[in-house]
Order: structure tokens, then sequence, then C-alpha cells
């Protein structure tokens, strides 16, 4: 399962590639207030970087989502010591073009180990609310991170698999998504946008939207910008982990890649991504 707060809170989590290594407190434990209509946060994704890493996670009140919250403020405490030091604050950014709404912090984080995440909830009718969440924090962090030149993998295409029901779990596959191996991309001289997702097989309203996100952000960008959707399974009877996971260093999924025209990597989005999030990583690199 994905080390976040997903099956805690009834809803069914992703995946974690073969070799997950399980953190002694499973990133994302809420410590929230008690109750079955509680409010809680799910934290969407994992392998968080030192730095300022993207943290994604969700609003839920009991098992239902929020989904019209005003605003959120976070504060990163560094547990390190025992007694929580308050380190850096900031407020989170809403993204509701996608299938759940999600927010996403970027909080300075600068060593490694473990952080509490202190989130202030102003919600629709102006009242406030309390939640507080857990985070691990790596050095290095397990996937590629931005600047590094990810594999160069070849990844079964339609020119060497013409049955795209294999290359794909997804019911309305896009063919443009399955032309190029990520060896070719890196050669291209365009951005790249890799997904690794299994739509059909990751059961989590969450994650499985994130492959439309991409198709949707293909038809904008066709043409400047290459598309590459990596299936986490390579057969789906039995499930078998596709290769690329194990070379990318992937332990759960979704992860969806954004890299330059000089094949490094300029944006990582563990767990859900909305057309509008991609979008915003995608402009700067584009040539108009």
């Amino acid at each position: 399962m994905l080390p976040s707060l997903l099956a805690a809170i009834g809803l069914a989590g992703c995946s974690a590639a073969p070799g997950a290594v399980s953190a002694p407190t499973p990133a994302g434990t809420v410590v929230s207030q008690s109750g079955p209509s509680a409010l809680s946060v799910a934290v969407a994704s994992n392998d968080f970087g030192v730095g300022t890493p993207r943290v994604p996670f969700v609003l839920f009140q009991g098992s239902q989502p929020i989904t019209n919250a005003q605003s959120i403020s976070v504060a990163a405490f560094d547990l390190a010591a025992g007694t929580p030091t308050p380190g850096w604050t900031g407020a989170a950014v809403n993204y509701n073009d996608y299938e759940i709404p999600y927010w996403v912090v970027f909080p300075k984080l600068p060593h490694a180990g473990y952080w509490g995440l202190g989130a202030v909830v102003t919600l629709a009718d102006g009242s406030k609310s309390q939640s507080q969440f857990t985070i691990q924090t790596l050095d290095p962090p397990s996937a590629p991170q931005i600047g590094d030149v990810p594999p160069a993998s070849q990844n079964r295409t339609l020119a060497t698999e013409p049955d795209l029901s294999k290359l794909s779990s997804d019911t309305a596959p896009e063919p443009g998504l399955y032309q190029l191996t990520v060896a070719d991309a890196l050669k291209s001289g365009k951005p790249t946008v890799v997904t690794f997702a299994t739509p059909a097989y990751c059961t989590s309203r969450l994650c499985a939207p994130v492959v439309n996100s991409v198709k949707t952000v293909y038809h904008d960008y066709q043409g400047k910008v290459n598309f590459i959707h990596i299936e986490v399974y390579k057969t789906f009877n039995p499930l078998v982990y596709a290769d690329e996971m194990a070379q990318w260093h992937l332990q759960s999924e979704p992860w969806t890649f954004v890299l330059g025209a000089d094949g490094k990597v300029a944006a990582r989005f563990g767990g859900p991504v909305s057309p509008s999030e991609l979008e915003q990583a995608l402009q700067p690199l584009v040539k108009q």
C-alpha cells in the first residue's frame, strides 16, 4: 500500500513496488481530532527529499473529502530533538481541477528525518479547524530528483507491442502516450512528461485520474512536448511490475516527471497531479 493515510480513512491506496522499505512510523500518520466526523489530512505521496519537497494532501471530514475549504496555513516542526521545534510556515495551494480537490505545500525542511506539519484550515463558513500529520524526508530520496538525468529506459511502445491493451490498463488509452521510449525522448531536444500509473489497478480516486490529467495536457501541447505513459505492470495476469519501476527506484505509484529539453528532471509529482499543476511545470519549458 502507498505509505499514506488512504487506507486508514477507508480509501484503497496504490501499490508499492517490490523492495519498498517501511518507515518505523508511516509517513502521513494523522494526529487529529477524535471522532468519526473529525477533520483529518491524507498525505497523497511519499519519497520526500530535503529542501522544499512538494507535499500533496487531501482534507477529509470522516471518510468524505472536504472540497470547499477557503484556505490552509501550514507550519513545519522539526521532530528530531524529541520536543517539536517550530520552523517554516506558509500557505498551501489548492488544485480543484482533479477528481478529488487536493492541496500542495512546499515546506522548507533542511535535513532528513521526521517532520510534523500542522494545518490550520479555514472552512467554507469561515470557521477554523486544525489537524497535524507527519512526513519523513530522505537525503537523497529514492526516485530521480530535480536536476537529475533519469534512466534512459527502453520502455515498450506501440512499435514493439502493437496491442495497446498490453501497454496500458486505461479503458480509453491515448495512443500518443505510447510512441516514444524515454531513451528517444531524452535525445529529442523537447520537454518530456513521463508518468508511471496503473489506471485500472490503482483503485483510489486520488491516483487513478493522473493519466486523465496527462491526456488532457497532451492535447494542448501535442507536438511541443513528448508524453509517455509507462504502465506500472508489464503483465496484468498475473500482475508483474514493469522493469522501469525498479530502474527509476519507484516504491509507489503514481509518479509523474517533467523533463526539460536538456533531459534533466524539472519537476517531480508524487501522487495526484491536476492538468493545471502539470501545465504550470511545462509552461516555462515550452518554446513559444
